[in-house]
C-alpha cells in the first residue's frame, strides 16, 4: 500500500473518530462556555502522539507504513494540535526556551488572528 493510501486512510479514520467524539455526549459538556469535546482531543491526541513518538524513538515501532498511518493520517486529522505540541517538546528536549516561546505564542495568537480575519473577509 503507498504511503498516499495509507495516509488517506488513517485521516478518514481519524477524522472521522473526532466527528463522532465532537458530536458524542462529550458535546453536552461545556465548563465556562468551554468546549471540553475539543480540549479533550487535543489532550489525547497529544498523548497518543507523544507515546507513539516514545516507541518510534525506542525502536519498538519501526514501520514507515506504521507511522505514515499513525502520525500523518489518523493523528494529524484527529487534532493538528498533536503535531503542535510535538514540535514544542522537541524544542524544550534541546533547551531552546526562547524558540519554544516565540513558537507557542506566534502558533497560537497569529492563527487566531488569522481565523478572525478570514471570518470577517468570509462574511
Amino acid at each position: 500500500m503507498s504511503n498516499l493510501v495509507t495516509v488517506a486512510l488513517g485521516g478518514a479514520l481519524g477524522s472521522l473518530t473526532r466527528y463522532y467524539l465532537s458530536n458524542s455526549t462529550l458535546k453536552n459538556i461545556i465548563f465556562y462556555d468551554i468546549p471540553i469535546a475539543i480540549i479533550f482531543m487535543n489532550i489525547i491526541g497529544s498523548f497518543l502522539f507523544g507515546m507513539f513518538m516514545g516507541l518510534v524513538e525506542n525502536s519498538i515501532i519501526m514501520s514507515s507504513t506504521v507511522k505514515a498511518f499513525v502520525l500523518t493520517g489518523f493523528l494529524a486529522s484527529f487534532t493538528t494540535f498533536s503535531t503542535f505540541a510535538w514540535e514544542s517538546v522537541i524544542f524544550i528536549q534541546n533547551e531552546m526556551y526562547l524558540k519554544l516561546l516565540i513558537y507557542c505564542l506566534s502558533s497560537l495568537l497569529l492563527s487566531i488572528l488569522f481565523c478572525l480575519a478570514g471570518y470577517y473577509i468570509g462574511k
